[in-house]
C-alpha cells in the first residue's frame, strides 16, 4: 500500500466549513408518513409490525438476535429473528418477505431452542445462496442448543448441517458472528464471539474463535494458528479493512479483557493494534457493565473506516452514556492505524438507557452517515428510535445532533430507583439487543427490526419514512478469487466526473454481514446522495483483486457489480 498518498489525504478536508444540509423529498411505497415534529426530530419510523405481518408472529419472544438476507433470490430481504427460550416463551423463527409483507416460514428446523445472540445469513459455498449461522449459548440441562449452521438447498429450504462441520462446538458459547476473508482464499470464514461470564455455558477459555471456510461447507477452528488472542471474550464483533491494505481486520467489544483490535497482516494472521487496549479501554467495565456493539463507517469523508461503539451497562438512567466515536486518522508505515475519541466534540450526548447496537448508516439519505442505535423512545406511542443525525463538518470534523431524547421527560427523578422491567410498562423508552438495518420494502430508505427481550412488550417493525436526498444501493457478485458476495468489497462514490478526486469524495464504505450486536445485515452497501443526481462508482475489491468502476450512474436504484 502506499503509505505515503493516504498520509497527504489526512487534512485534505480541515478547510472544509460547515456544510449546508439539503434535503430533497423522494416518493415513498406504502402509507403517507405520520407527524413526527418534536423539537426539530428530523427522522420519521412508522411502526408496521402488524400491518407488515412480523406480528403476531413475533410476539412473546425474548428477542436476542436478529438478521436479514435474501434466501431464495427474489430481491426482498427475509429475516430470522433469534430468541432466548426458557419455558412460557417462544422459540427462534424465520420469516419470509412477500413483497415488503412477511409470512411465517414453516420449517421446523428454523425454530431453534436456544439462546441465541447472533444471526448471519451468509453464502459459505459460494453457490449463489444464502446460508445461515446462529451464535447461540448453550444450556444442555435446560435442552437449549448452542451455535448452529443451515445449508441452504435453494430458494430458502435449509437442512442442519450443524453436527462435525468445525464452526459449532459443542460447549462453544458463540455470541456476535462476523462474515469475512480472513485469508484471500475466496471462502467467507466466520468470527464469532463468545460469552465472557465466567462458567456461563460450561466452556472455561471464554475465547473468541476464528473458524476457517475449508471449502464443502467444512470449518476448521483456526483461532490460535491466526493469531487470535485466547481468552478474549467478544459480544460484539465486527470486520473490516482499517488500514487500506486489502485485508480484513478485526473489533471485539467487550468486557473482561474485551475491545481490542486485531490487524491483519496481510497473510491471514493477527496482531494487537498497539492503541489496544487502552484506547478502547471504557471504566468500570464487569457484570452488567458490558460494551456490546461495534460498527465502521466513514463520518468525515475522508476515505478512512471510523469505528463506534455501545454501551450496556447497568443504570445508565442513573449514570448516562454515550456510545463512542473514534475516527480513523491514517496510520503509520507498519500499517497501525491511529484512532481518536472525538466522542464529547462530535456532539454525541450521553443516553440514559442502555444502547448495545450501533449502526453508521444515512437514514435521511442527506448524503452524511447518521449513527444509530437500538434505544427507543416514545410520545403518545410513536416510535423515535435515538439516532444522532450527521450535521456535517465543521473544520474538518464530523458533527452529530440528538433529538430524541428529548420527546419525552425520561428520565425524572423519580425514574432513578426504577428497573429495566418498570420503564417498560411506563412506555417512555426501551431498548433492545439488536437492531439490524435494512430495506425491507425495497423504496429506498433503511428501516428497523428491534425484536423485544420482554415478552410482555411489541417487538419493533419501523419503517423509514424520513424526508430525505437520492440515494444508491450497491452489491457485488464476485467470483475469481473473490466471495460471492462481494464481503470486504470497499465502495466509493465521488460526483460525476470526479471519480478519484478524494477532496470531492462523497460517500465510503465497506459491504460487511455481521456487526453492531447480534445483528446480520444484508451484503448491500446504502449510500445516501442528498442532491446529487449523477455520481462516478469506484469498488474496490478485497486482497488487491482490482477496482470495478461505473461512470455517471443515475440515482435512487440497486446496482449489482459482477
Amino acid at each position: 500500500m502506499n503509505h505515503n498518498r493516504h498520509r497527504s489525504l489526512l487534512f485534505q478536508r480541515v478547510l472544509l466549513g460547515l456544510n449546508a444540509l439539503i434535503l430533497f423529498t423522494v416518493p415513498l411505497a406504502g402509507a403517507a408518513p405520520v407527524s413526527a415534529k418534536s423539537g426539530g426530530y428530523p427522522f420519521v419510523f412508522r411502526d408496521v409490525g402488524d400491518s407488515a405481518g412480523v406480528l403476531p408472529a413475533a410476539a412473546g419472544i425474548k428477542g436476542h438476535g436478529a438478521g436479514w438476507g435474501d434466501v431464495d433470490g427474489d430481491g426482498w430481504i427475509d429475516l430470522f429473528v433469534g430468541t432466548f427460550h426458557p419455558p412460557g416463551t417462544r422459540p427462534s423463527l424465520f420469516l419470509r418477505n412477500r413483497h415488503g409483507r412477511f409470512e411465517p416460514d414453516g420449517q421446523e428446523i428454523l425454530r431453534i431452542s436456544g439462546r441465541v445472540t447472533g444471526v448471519v445469513f451468509v453464502d459459505l459455498d459460494n453457490d449463489g445462496d444464502l446460508d445461515l449461522y446462529v451464535g447461540s449459548m448453550p444450556q444442555p440441562k435446560n435442552g437449549l442448543v448452542g451455535c448452529q449452521l443451515f445449508r441452504n438447498n435453494g430458494k430458502g429450504a435449509f437442512t442442519n448441517i450443524t453436527d462435525n462441520n468445525g464452526a459449532c462446538p459443542p460447549a462453544f458459547g458463540g455470541r456476535s458472528v462476523a462474515a469475512l476473508d480472513y485469508n484471500g482464499d475466496g471462502l467467507l470464514d466466520l468470527f464469532v464471539g463468545e460469552d465472557p461470564l465466567p462458567g456461563y455455558n460450561g466452556s472455561t477459555t471464554k475465547s473468541s474463535r476464528l473458524f476457517r471456510n475449508l471449502g464443502g461447507l467444512q470449518f476448521e477452528d483456526a483461532s490460535r494458528a491466526a493469531g487470535i488472542p485466547e481468552g478474549i471474550p467478544g459480544l460484539g464483533v465486527a470486520a473490516a479493512d482499517l488500514n487500506e491494505d486489502g485485508w480484513p481486520d478485526i473489533f471485539l467489544a467487550s468486557s473482561g479483557g474485551g475491545n481490542v483490535l486485531l490487524l491483519n497482516d496481510g497473510r491471514g494472521r493477527f496482531r494487537r493494534a498497539p492503541e489496544t487496549p487502552g484506547l478502547f479501554a471504557w471504566e468500570n467495565i464487569g457484570g452488567d457493565n458490558m460494551i456490546c456493539g461495534v460498527s465502521f463507517g466513514d463520518v468525515n469523508r475522508d476515505g478512512r473506516l471510523d469505528m463506534v461503539i455501545g454501551p450496556h451497562f447497568k443504570a445508565p438512567w442513573q449514570n448516562p452514556m454515550p456510545v463512542r466515536l473514534y475516527v480513523n486518522r491514517g496510520y503509520d508505515a507498519s500499517g497501525n492505524p491511529r484512532f481518536e475519541n472525538v466522542t464529547a466534540t462530535a456532539g454525541l450526548t450521553p443516553i440514559p438507557m442502555k444502547a448495545p447496537h450501533v449502526e453508521i448508516q444515512d437514514f435521511d439519505n442527506d448524503g452524511w452517515p447518521d449513527i444509530g442505535t437500538s434505544t427507543v423512545k416514545f410520545r403518545d406511542g410513536t416510535p423515535f428510535p435515538v439516532i444522532f443525525k450527521h450535521l456535517g463538518l465543521k473544520a474538518g470534523e464530523p458533527i452529530f445532533r440528538d433529538d430524541a431524547l428529548a420527546v419525552n421527560d425520561f428520565p425524572t427523578a423519580a425514574d432513578a430507583n426504577g428497573k429495566s422491567d418498570f420503564f417498560v410498562a411506563q412506555g417512555k423508552i426501551i431498548y433492545m439487543a439488536p437492531g439490524p438495518t435494512g430495506d425491507y420494502d425495497n423504496d429506498g430508505k433503511l428501516d428497523m427490526f428491534l425484536p423485544n427481550w420482554w415478552p410482555q412488550s411489541r417487538s419493533l417493525l419501523l419503517h423509514n419514512e424520513s424526508p430525505g436526498g437520492n440515494w444508491l444501493q450497491i452489491q457485488v457478485k464476485g467470483s475469481n478469487g473473490v466471495n460471492a458476495m462481494g464481503i470486504g468489497a470497499r465502495v466509493k462514490v465521488y460526483p460525476a466526473g470526479k471519480l478519484r478526486t478524494e477532496a470531492a469524495l462523497l460517500w465510503c464504505s465497506e459491504i460487511s454481514v455481521g456487526h453492531g450486536y447480534a445483528s446480520g445485515q444484508s451484503a448491500i452497501a446504502h449510500i445516501g446522495l442528498g442532491a446529487q443526481t449523477l455520481v462516478d462508482i469506484d469498488v474496490i475489491l478485497p486482497h488487491g483483486k482490482g477496482t470495478l468502476t461505473k461512470r455517471s450512474v443515475k440515482a435512487n436504484q440497486r446496482l449489482t457489480f459482477e
